[in-house]
């Protein structure tokens, strides 16, 4: 007698869950506005230096598959041989994605701009001795390519981690300074659907 009443009443559990699940409002959709900042390191190309960064960036959905984003960094410092000295940019562009349940894999391109200034160290008379030469501080249009994943926990709160190829030059007095490098970024993000699901 319990074995007859077990099973229909795990029927209508596995019912009402199933229903719940469908009713479960989706978040990758269009009209999601997701954000988040976090410290990016970044390895140079050219020299294998590591330059560290703030990120931050905002998504906006206009569909399922596309979305529009802009990138802000903030240069902060170099570590190693570096010789940069700024190396701030902004970026805007537009990310394809391939949502599946709360997983979000992207792909993008965006053009961009950063001010970036350099400084070496230069041979100087006779001696060996060196002098700090600085280029001038300038505004330096790049392009860049961008892949990623987000993950979302909820309707408020997701998981991210994107890889960031960055290319442009600087002129300098000792001839163009590169400025291909890869950025990695991690962290915790925000996102909110600004429009109701129909």
């Amino acid at each position: 007698m319990v074995r007859a009443s077990l099973l229909p009443s795990l029927l209508l559990i596995a019912v009402a869950v199933n229903a719940q699940q469908k009713e479960r409002p989706e978040i990758v959709r269009k009209g999601l506005l997701r954000a988040q900042a976090t410290i990016t390191p970044a390895v140079l190309i050219n020299d294998g230096a590591l330059n560290i960064y703030i990120h931050g960036d905002m998504d906006f959905f206009l569909s399922r598959n596309v979305s529009v984003r802009g990138d802000c960094y903030y240069f902060i410092d170099t570590q190693g041989d570096g010789d940069l000295r700024h190396n701030h940019g902004i970026f805007f562009g537009a990310n394809y994605h391939f949502p599946k349940g709360r997983f979000d894999p992207y792909i993008g391109i965006q053009p961009g701009a950063s001010y970036v200034q350099a400084e070496k160290n230069m041979p100087w008379g006779d001696e060996g001795a060196e002098i700090a030469v600085s280029s001038t501080g300038t505004v330096v249009p790049n392009i860049s390519l961008t892949t990623g994943l987000n993950f979302y926990v909820s309707r408020f709160v997701h998981f991210m981690t994107n890889v960031r190829y960055v290319h442009g030059k600087h002129a300098t007095p000792w001839g163009n300074r590169p400025l291909d490098e890869f950025r990695f970024s991690f962290g915790l993000g925000w996102n909110v659907n600004t429009m109701k699901q129909k």
